[in-house]
């Protein structure tokens, strides 16, 4: 009997993890195995104390617009340091365990080992984040009078912690090391520190650039540069995974011909993104970019304001409806000083913050004339403390004898505007409305000895005759034709 050779047939061997059955195990057996499980008691303490702490004060919490801009400034900077060094120590598993030549011959593809791991990691670190996220707007939502939670800030910050995490993991996969993750966590926390910088192309990073703290208040929030930066930093974090599929141990050729796909479709992204951003110009509430604005989002938001009666008509926008009470006390002294004198105003209404630059002129203006301030947490003191109502006098007295460069000056803190002389008025009317405010807020500025006797002869004139020496004079002393020595 002859052996007969029978040629067999050629069959391609099937990829493990080829079905979707076999990846999610793969899936859930690196979720079980993450060094991510390791770092969340620390990732959570650091977050407590960089994040939660400034966050979640009754001030900050009370305001959708304000909440939401702790995500990108705080945690985001805390996530894309654990994600960047926790996925830079994954990545380097197999090349620091000097495994790589015994995984590189079994069935599973590289690109789907690493990607799998990669996958995980993210899940860990995207779970935290929308923790930490449903905590902060949670809190908020039990305190805010006023709006919604913002999407934008919390998609733009998910997008850069995953943009760290793949850059980590590519680090981490290319230079095995154990200094690859200290390294990796120090590249991720470094752009998200927020270094301000001249050129446009700075606002890709979230932490560089923020929208105006009224947002979401008196004007929508303007998506213009979220949307460039998700794309922005997704693209990344799409270039970075092709890139892991790229060398020759990842698969075969037509793997790597994916990669290469993926790889090229984030840098594409990106590279959109950037050319986006370059053509950002400000507009009338934020950044606009031509291509991505919806003119829709420039009308203001609708609101019926909470007022007050007094000496004058006092309004607050609803969001603000806690401290009617003490901008009332704070402005009803002063509108009482100035009662009956030229120009005084008839009553007063917050506006938003952007609206009172000297350069628009509307912190006092209208028929009849109104005055509109500016009532911020992050720039007032707390509601009844005598900073906060001193706060307010000082700039109402600024803008109504100095005008509105005296009330720039004021809001900047940069001290009284105009004239000695202006300078001199508006400090003695600010000690004859409450001496003890004047003394715990203080001058705005050091006022020199000349300043300060004007200011002590014209406190001492009785209130009668400081008001009808007011009467007369007060529109050469806006005009800057008062000397010192006129003062009574």
């Amino acid at each position: 009997m002859t052996a007969t050779s029978i040629p067999a047939r050629s069959r391609p061997a099937r990829t493990a993890g080829s079905s979707p059955v076999a990846a999610g195990r793969l899936l859930w057996v690196e979720l079980r195995r993450n060094a991510m499980i390791l770092m969340l008691p620390l990732l959570a303490v650091l977050v407590a104390l960089t994040f939660f702490l400034k966050s979640l004060s009754a001030t900050s919490a009370s305001l959708w617009g304000l909440s939401a801009s702790y995500i990108p400034n705080h945690l985001l900077r805390d996530f894309a340091m654990f994600a960047a060094g926790v996925a830079a120590w994954m990545g380097a598993r197999e090349g620091r365990r000097h495994v790589s030549d015994l995984v590189v011959v079994t069935p599973r593809a590289g690109w789907a080992r690493r990607g799998a791991t990669l996958a995980a990691t993210m899940c860990w670190v995207m779970a935290a984040y929308l923790a930490c996220v449903g905590v902060q707007y949670g809190v908020t939502a039990g305190r805010a009078t006023w709006g919604g939670p913002p999407l934008w800030p919390v998609a733009v910050s998910a997008a850069g912690a995953a943009a760290a995490c793949a850059f980590g993991f590519a680090a981490g996969a290319f230079f095995p090391s154990r200094f690859t993750a200290p390294l990796a966590a120090l590249a991720g926390f470094f752009p998200s520190v927020g270094i301000r910088t001249s050129s446009p192309y700075g606002m890709l990073w979230p932490t560089t650039w923020q929208p105006a703290e009224d947002v979401g208040t008196f004007y929508h929030y303007l998506p213009d540069v979220s949307a460039a930066q998700v794309m922005f930093l997704g693209g990344i974090a799409v270039a970075a995974l092709g890139v892991l599929g790229l060398p020759a141990v990842a698969g075969g050729r037509r793997l790597r011909v994916a990669a290469a796909v993926v790889t090229v479709a984030g840098l594409a992204a990106a590279g959109t993104a950037t050319g986006l951003i370059g053509t950002a110009r400000p507009g009338a509430n934020g950044m606009v970019i031509p291509a991505l604005h919806d003119a829709a989002s420039d009308r203001p938001v609708p609101y019926t304001p909470v007022c007050r009666d007094a000496a004058a008509r006092i309004c607050v926008h609803p969001a603000f409806r806690a401290y009617l009470g003490d901008v009332t006390a704070a402005l009803d002294p002063v509108f009482r000083e100035v009662a009956g004198l030229p120009g005084a105003p008839a009553g007063a209404t917050q506006t938003a913050t952007g609206l009172l630059s000297a350069s628009k002129g509307t912190a006092i203006s209208g028929t009849p004339p109104v005055f509109r301030f500016a009532l911020f947490p992050p720039s007032t003191a707390d509601p009844g403390s005598p900073d906060f109502a001193g706060g307010i006098q000082d700039v109402f007295l600024a803008t109504f004898i100095a005008g509105n460069a005296g009330a720039a000056q004021a809001v900047n803190g940069d001290g009284y505007g105009g004239t000695p002389a202006q300078q001199a008025i508006e400090d003695a009317l600010l000690n004859a409305v409450d001496p003890a405010a004047l003394q715990s807020s203080g001058p705005l500025s050091p006022l020199s000895p000349e300043v300060s006797a004007a200011v002590k002869r014209f406190a001492a004139v009785p209130a009668a005759t400081r008001h009808a020496w007011l009467g007369t004079h007060l529109p050469a002393l806006r005009a800057g034709h008062v000397t010192l020595a006129q003062i009574p």
